[in-house]
């Protein structure tokens, strides 16, 4: 027996070897058993489909022909017979038939399966299916069928499996449906009225009426049939036929986007219902004993209705898996609703009207709840009434009102492993402390009003990612995760911490928390609004300084008033933004015992910084640029010097304090030659308030008239000074004779200078200690310091400057001995 089985499977895989002559048909073995699939596909003609395989195959082995994308306008001038092999499964689809001759299927009387869809057909081919008489399925859909006449069908009275979906009908006769039919497809129709044709279709298993124009069922279905699937979705149903109650073989109902106001309890007897679907409908009540009998549910799907309460209906659901009541209008869930739902996995309260959460009894940690949906409702507080959810592993409350998350409220919640509390009005986080969620790894709370960060992760042993953006935060203390370290399937990675849109990003003190906490494997993440270019936190700067000062504009003298206006349309007030390499120095300062190449400039705020920069065309005007410490003379500062041969680069000194008096005339003017310079750097104590001096001079001086004081040493500053001062009241004089009054008389810049002092906010400096990028005066200068440290050694080689006449304890000396300056800033080097 074995031999000759496999003989006959032997017979059918030769009949599908390579076979040439077939072309440009294709031949498979079927998958059942002595059957065999061809595959004509773009032929021109049905006389070349008969010329291709006439003779060609066995007599003996069943052939399933599908033969698409051809031209069979010749089709009834051969037939089928004339291939000769047994054919039991004909496909015909997309050759753009608009019609189907007879004499090509004469004969085809062993035909089970016939497919003419996705042509042109307007009407049933009666005539072709008189041939078929053993024909169980037939597949007519997707044409221009307009109606189903009374003896379309008479010939297939065996037929099964009926598919007439995506076509024009619009009328169904009385009798017109084979009394054997177990599954009928009239979806996608135009029809308004079923007629009664399916009165008497008492083996109908299945019905698609979907996507039609029905408004009314009542009297339509058979009685005591035995219907399993229902799909009557997309119609105009407002009502259930009243003998759905004795239909109890229902497995599957869809009756999704139709006008039902109820169920009318027609569902109660529904023993075997597995699967309801009626979402967006116009259900307002829900009776207690709809779904008595529906044991079996597991899927019940109620979104987009006007219910208002669950009235316990789901207590019989013992299987019930999936349950979706959103964009309802609930106003208040009882954890009570899910008694004895010991299999409910997903629950989707969503898009409701809920404002209160009343706890069930204590059987409520039995529930294997996985995914509970409460977002967008008016929750505002949950009063524990989710505690015990053990098996909990999602749980969705963004969009509410909740503003505090009070003790006991996640009670129980061992395998929660997301939490979404997003755009609420939530002001801290405390009660995560005490509240232990082993297994939390992602916390949502990003847009609620939260202001600081304690020790609210010390119960989130495995967190690994924090949404916060858009907060308050200003506050994140260094034990927030002393007790967090990251696992995904206990594979130990990073908290990632998401702080976007929260003034935290733009503190001073953040360099030093972002170090703290990848100590704890941890990392801040986030791009703050204080970088021009929206650079990511702690990763490409990992220095952030916001620090306001007040400017002073003392004298400016420059050659003519065009040459004036592009300096002052740079004074323009606007926060600095210094921001520390490695070593803790602002970026223009370099690396100890290496020169400044290309220093980048990064500015706090839209408008641009005050950037000046010398170039090397002749006669540059110079920006002498002082910082002032306006601490006691008990007060210590370090004092550097960098030397360069190269053109200085002044970092941008923004200040919002406003210029009280004009600017310089064009008859101020002294001018020098200049070499060299020296840029002088001091370091401010901590809650220092630094005034900013601006004196601005074109220089034009000859080497004739050079100062005595440019050869003076540290040791001679007080000889220097006094000749300096012989010097400037000379000068006054001269101008005075002018009729040209300074821009700022001394007196009005020292009340200038206090008021904008006063008004400036104090900056607190903790771990690191900052050096500013430029050096500012006032005036008049403060008394010399009674140590050396403080004294910038000049260069001898270097010409005069009128500002070193007025202020020798800022002396700009050669950039290229800078970086080798600054590693002995405690003294000045020797001549």
């Amino acid at each position: 027996m074995t031999s000759l089985v496999y003989a006959v499977f032997h017979i059918a895989t030769l009949q599908c070897s390579v076979r040439p002559e077939i072309s440009p048909c294709t031949c498979e073995t079927g998958k059942a058993f002595n059957h065999v699939e061809l595959s004509c596909e773009k032929l021109e003609s049905f006389n070349a489909v008969v010329d291709s395989l006439a003779n060609k195959l066995n007599p003996d082995v069943s052939i399933d022909l599908k033969i698409t994308h051809s031209q069979l306008d010749d089709l009834e001038m051969r037939s089928f017979r004339d291939m000769n092999f047994n054919l039991y499964k004909l496909r015909m689809q997309w050759n753009g038939l608009r019609s189907l001759p007879e004499l090509p299927f004469r004969g085809l009387s062993n035909v089970t399966y016939l497919s003419v869809g996705d042509n042109e057909l307007d009407e049933i081919p009666k005539h072709v299916l008189n041939h078929m008489p053993l024909l169980q399925t037939l597949d007519i859909g997707r044409c221009n069928i307009r109606a189903v006449q009374q003896d379309d069908l008479k010939g297939i009275q065996m037929v099964t499996n009926l598919i007439l979906p995506s076509n024009n009908i619009t009328r169904l006769d009385r009798g017109a449906f084979p009394l054997s039919l177990l599954i009928l497809h009239l979806g996608r129709n135009q029809i308004e009225s079923l007629n009664g044709s399916l009165h008497e279709l008492t083996k109908l298993q299945s019905l698609f009426i979907n996507a039609n124009n029905i408004s009314d069922l009542d009297g339509e279905l058979p009685d005591g049939s035995k219907l399993r699937l229902l799909m009557a979705h997309n119609n105009r149903l407002e009502r259930l036929p009243g003998n759905m109650a004795s239909m109890n073989d229902l497995e599957t109902i869809h009756l999704h986007f139709n006008r039902l106001r109820s169920f009318d309890r027609v569902l109660r007897n529904a023993q075997f219902l597995n699967e309801l679907f009626a979402n967006n409908n116009e259900l307002e009540f829900l009776a207690q004993d709809d779904f008595q009998a529906c044991r079996q549910m597991e899927t019940l799907n109620l979104a987009c209705n006007h219910i208002r309460s669950l009235n316990s209906s789901l207590h019989p659901m013992a299987k019930l898996k999936i349950g979706n009541f959103s964009f309802n209008d609930i106003d208040e869930f009882s954890m009570e609703e899910l008694h004895g739902l010991r299999s409910l996995k997903i629950l989707d309260l969503s898009y409701n009207r809920i404002q209160r959460l009343l706890p069930g009894h204590k059987h409520m940690p039995e529930l294997p709840l996985i995914d509970l949906r409460l977002d967008h409702n008016q929750i505002i507080t949950l009063d524990s009434a989710l505690a015990g959810l053990s098996n909990l592993r999602i749980l969705s409350l963004p969009e509410n009102r909740i503003e505090y998350i009070m003790p006991g409220d996640l009670n129980g919640m061992n395998r929660l492993e997301i939490l979404d509390l997003t755009s609420n009005q939530l002001v801290e986080l405390k009660q995560l402390e005490t509240t232990l969620l082993p297994n939390l790894k992602i916390l949502k709370v990003a847009y609620n009003n939260i202001s600081k960060l304690e020790r609210d992760f010390y119960g989130l042993p495995v967190l690994c990612q924090v949404n916060l953006t858009n907060n308050q935060i200003t506050t994140i203390s260094s034990e927030l995760v002393t007790n967090t370290r990251c696992k995904n399937h206990n594979v130990p990675g990073k908290l990632e911490i998401h702080l976007d849109d929260n003034p935290i990003m733009c503190d001073v003190r953040l360099n030093e928390l972002c170090r703290l906490m990848a100590a704890q494997d941890a990392r801040i993440r986030g791009r703050s609004q204080c970088f021009e270019n929206d650079q990511e936190v702690c990763t490409v700067l990992p220095m952030l300084y916001k620090i306001d000062l007040p400017l002073l504009v003392t004298k400016l003298k420059i050659g003519d008033a065009e040459d004036a206006k592009p300096l002052v349309q740079m004074l323009v007030p606007s926060p600095i933004l210094i921001k520390n390499n490695d070593e803790l120095l602002p970026p223009l300062i370099a690396t100890l015992g290496q020169p400044l190449i290309n220093p980048v400039i990064i500015a706090a705020q839209p408008p641009p910084p005050l950037l000046l920069a010398t170039t090397t065309p002749p006669a540059p005007p110079l920006l002498h640029l002082e910082l002032n410490n306006t601490t006691t003379s008990t007060t210590t500062t370090t004092t550097t010097t960098t030397t360069t041969t190269n053109p200085p680069v002044i970092s941008p000194v923004t200040t919002p304090a406003p210029v009280s008096q004009p600017l310089a005339t064009p008859e101020m003017v002294t001018t020098t030659a200049p070499t060299t310079t020296t840029t002088s750097t001091t370091t401010p104590q901590p809650n220092d308030t630094l005034p900013i001096v601006l004196d601005i001079e074109e220089p034009n001086l000859t080497d004739s008239v050079k100062p005595s004081h440019m050869n003076a040493t540290a040791s001679d500053f007080p000889r220097t000074l006094e000749q300096l001062e012989e010097q400037k009241q000379l000068k006054l004089e001269q101008e005075q004779e002018q009729l040209q009054p300074p821009l700022m008389p001394a007196a009005v810049a020292e009340q200038h200078e206090q008021r904008v002092a006063d008004t400036v906010a104090k900056t607190e400096y903790e771990t690191v200690e900052y050096i500013p990028n430029v050096l500012l005066a006032t005036t008049p200068p403060p008394p010399p310091p009674t140590s050396k440290s403080n004294l910038l050694e000049e260069d001898a080689d270097s010409q005069s400057n009128s500002v070193h006449e007025e202020y020798p304890s800022v002396l700009l000396g050669d950039s290229e001995h800078a970086a080798q300056n600054l590693q002995i800033p405690e003294e000045p080097p020797e001549e």
